[in-house]
């Protein structure tokens, strides 16, 4: 099981870009890939139109904390370190959320099938 964050403007879709997000849909994932949500929770975004305020962007991702993997339509490269740094997975998503949580299931299946083979 795992925890998702997902930048999401209407609690439907993944359609923000990690930095302009005010809220993002945390959802749990079981082992078979249902998920279940759980809140939207609001945060403030930490994009100032062009340049992050480092303080700004740790606190983002100190919000987020509780969850295993954040997915936003676009997540900068310091906003990826950062998250990294924080044990938090970034990926690169936009749609449906059940058809992301569908896609990045099968994604983090495959990545699983393929360190069992030693890939």
């Amino acid at each position: 099981m795992y925890r998702v964050a997902m930048a999401s403007t209407d609690n439907r879709h993944v359609d923000q870009h990690f930095g302009r997000a005010e809220s993002f849909l945390i959802v749990d994932v079981d082992d078979e890939g249902n998920y279940e949500e759980i809140e939207q929770r609001f945060v403030t975004p930490i994009c100032g139109g062009g340049h992050h305020d480092q303080s700004a962007l740790k606190r983002g991702v100190e919000a987020l904390l509780d969850c295993n993997i954040v997915v936003a339509a676009k997540i900068g490269p310091g906003a990826c370190n950062e998250l990294l740094e924080h044990n938090l997975n970034p990926f690169e998503f936009t749609g449906e959320v059940g058809d992301v949580l569908e896609r990045l299931d099968k994604y983090l299946k495959l990545l699983e099938e393929m360190n069992n083979y030693g890939l």
